[in-house]
């Protein structure tokens, strides 16, 4: 695992009561150095169909020596999973017995090799072709539910806290305002950090120096709440969280900054002392004592369940809020799409040396669905240069026009798509060109559609003179 980690994840894998404050500026959770799955998915569209080709190995770090990864066995029932997908035996790279690959040609529905869901469409026309692109590797798409649990365990982790204050401070004056800053800033101050938190994950995807700006970020945010001063933030990295959280906690309780730190709150100087603290008070609740109950049921059938602890109970409640699991490994993926040019839309980056359009970024284990899922999508046009020069003179046609000329093209039912094809087919370049295009009509097409509706539908030649029009000017 990586070795000298920043404080602020330090405190975060801790999960500790003791690095509250402290986690609240967290927003990221990096593990390096550990086993991991590396997917390279390659992919060449053939007209209707999408060639694929999956190579993929299991390596734990890298060698220090010849930089080489350090491979490891590949999991057999993923193995057996992926051949089933392909309808094809997968085998391994020449000289390279840890190194698999697999390949098939996919149309419409893309497998979930990797895991996840993808579509390829092909449209084909006279006047050239577009295909479109998408797919999402991995992730959870419920935002909603999410944000659910996250802000449920949220409310739960404030009201332990809230009920641990008052075993420790009830009596202390100023209580009050102290009870009511954690009732309703810190509740709702929790809950923002957990969005914080989610966005910054998504954000690290795509985007470097991400997980470092949204910790300063959320910094920000909570300076501006009155939680720390800049000074106190700097402090912070050089004598740890428990001045901070001491004058914190005084500040609340309405004691001037310039007097000293009440003596009741000496043991929040102390690790040891807060944790015993925390662990007397979790040690009489309702929650505790339920957990209890359910390890010794289960210790009938399962011998080695671990009795629960007040620090296991809140670090539940932490992943949970934050939705991750301590030394969670992130697999690696990087999606290929070999195209004659750059697309017209996309959110990957093209490689003009390589004709790739190229996707990479870590994402979740198969076993994980506490992240967003990688998403990648792609939409390209292709004309026809032969065809249109022969019968408009030029290639006039391309990019999002022609995309738009293939979809029109595609709902026309066989009948008009005929007409429509034998009309094109007979079109030459010269001065006649124009007048032909706008005098077309389908077969009971009234020459002036009513409406904007009609004159958008599929069963209207309008948008398809309009496209061709531009294309000839």
């Amino acid at each position: 695992m990586e070795a000298g980690r920043p404080l602020i994840l330090r405190c975060v894998e801790k999960k500790s009561i003791k690095c509250l404050p402290v986690v609240l500026l967290a927003m990221a959770f990096l593990v390096t150095g550990c086993p991991h799955n590396d997917y390279v998915v390659a992919l060449k569209p053939h007209g209707k169909s999408m060639e694929r080709t999956l190579t993929f190995y299991r390596a734990d770090g890298v060698d220090t020596n010849t930089g080489a990864p350090k491979y490891q066995t590949f999991d057999e029932k993923e193995l057996a999973t992926i051949a089933e997908l392909y309808s094809s035996p997968v085998k391994t790279d020449s000289g390279h017995s840890y190194i698999f690959m697999v390949s098939g040609e996919f149309t419409n529905a893309m497998p979930a090799d990797v895991g996840g869901a993808g579509s390829y469409t092909n449209l084909a026309t006279s006047l050239g072709e577009t295909g479109f692109y998408a797919e999402r590797f991995r992730g959870n798409d419920d935002l909603a539910g999410m944000a659910e649990r996250q802000f449920k365990a949220a409310d739960k982790l404030t009201d332990l806290v809230i009920d641990w204050s008052k075993a420790e401070l009830g009596r202390e004056p100023g209580y009050d305002k102290l009870r009511q800053f954690l009732d309703t800033e810190l509740r709702r101050d929790l809950k923002n950090f957990t969005a914080y938190w989610k966005e910054g994950q998504m954000a690290a995807d795509y985007r470097t120096n991400a997980t470092e700006e949204y910790i300063v970020r959320f910094a920000q945010y909570l300076h501006e709440r009155g939680y720390f001063t800049m000074a106190e933030a700097l402090a912070l990295f050089r004598d740890g969280q428990q001045p901070l959280i001491q004058r914190l906690v005084a500040r609340k309780l309405a004691v001037p900054d310039m007097d000293p730190i009440p003596a009741s709150l000496a043991f929040l100087a102390d690790d040891d002392a807060v944790a015993k603290s925390f662990e007397k008070y979790m040690e009489g609740t309702e929650l505790y004592r339920t957990k209890v109950k359910q390890w010794e049921a289960d210790k009938k059938t399962n011998p080695q369940a671990k009795q629960p602890t007040a620090e296991r109970i809140y670090a539940d409640i932490l992943e949970e809020m934050m939705e991750f699991e301590l030394w969670r490994t992130s697999d690696h993926l990087k999606v290929q799409l070999s195209l004659p040019g750059p697309p017209d839309h996309s959110n990957g980056h093209w490689d003009e040396k390589l004709r790739e359009l190229i996707w990479e970024a870590n994402i979740e284990e198969r076993t994980n669905a506490a992240h967003l899922p990688f998403f990648c999508y792609a939409n390209w046009a292709q004309p026809d240069e032969a065809f249109q020069t022969a019968h408009f003179g030029k290639v006039g046609l391309r990019g999002d026009e022609l995309t738009q000329y293939c979809i029109w093209r595609s709902g026309l039912d066989a009948k008009r798509g005929g007409q429509w094809d034998a009309f094109v087919a007979e079109l030459q370049p010269g001065r006649e060109l124009s007048g032909m295009i706008q005098a077309f009509r389908f077969s009971n097409e009234t020459v002036q559609p009513e409406t904007k509706e009609a004159k958008q539908s599929a069963g209207s030649s309008d948008v398809a003179r309009r496209l061709l029009m531009e294309a000839v000017k």
